[in-house]
């Protein structure tokens, strides 16, 4: 099986200059699928890129800018997925991540909540401090927001979690501003404090 996908990709990238920028998008995009199909997710990694830096470039007048921006992110998304424990080319890929991320996310979190949790686990794992602090924090505003509104008792959870983990990565980033206040909200979800680990027990 893993042999098909080696021979689909091989054939798809006789294509990749042929027709509109859409048609080479998806070209790019099954030379991705191919790559990961066949396990070669490094290899599939640069075709990711290549799509997300395609949508990105499209013109209004073939597709909506908010739409392009996200068909990017998710490419981007899913390039540095393939590119896990690959620390060089994952630097790069992370820097036009961090970028398409920021650029769907001029509009707020609404909407973006999932990408907005994988984004601030995903720099927190990089030592990003900073910025896995403002997607975690954004996005447990939003969703706690959610959650008041519906009643959603997992909703609630999840935005512990993410007050939780972003008050953690603004201390580590130094901005005691932002861990105070999710720190607070956290409390205010838990109905108390952050019970303490007793050493031993």
């Amino acid at each position: 099986m893993r042999g098909d996908f080696k021979t689909a990709a091989a054939a798809y990238e006789t294509l990749t200059d042929v027709g509109s920028t859409l048609d080479r998008i998806g070209i790019y995009q099954a030379l991705a699928r191919c790559r990961e199909k066949a396990g070669e997710l490094r290899d599939a990694a640069p075709w990711r890129r290549k799509a997300a830096h395609g949508y990105m470039a499209l013109p209004d007048d073939v597709m909506p800018k908010d739409e392009r921006r996200y068909y990017a992110l998710v490419e981007a998304r899913n390039a540095v997925q393939d590119l896990a424990g690959q620390a060089a080319p994952l630097t790069e890929a992370a820097g036009e991540y961090r970028d398409v991320l920021a650029e769907n996310w001029k509009g707020g979190p609404e909407g973006l909540t999932h990408e907005g949790f994988f984004g601030g686990l995903f720099f927190r794992s990089q030592g990003d401090w900073i910025t896995a602090a403002k997607y975690l924090f954004d996005t447990a505003e939003a969703v706690n927001e959610q959650a008041v509104e519906s009643g959603d008792a997992d909703a609630r959870q999840t935005a512990l979690a993410a007050y939780e983990l972003a008050e953690e990565c603004a201390t580590k980033a130094g901005r005691t501003d932002v861990a105070r206040v999710a720190g607070l909200r956290a409390t205010a979800l838990r109905g108390g404090p952050k019970p303490l680990k007793l050493g031993g027990l």
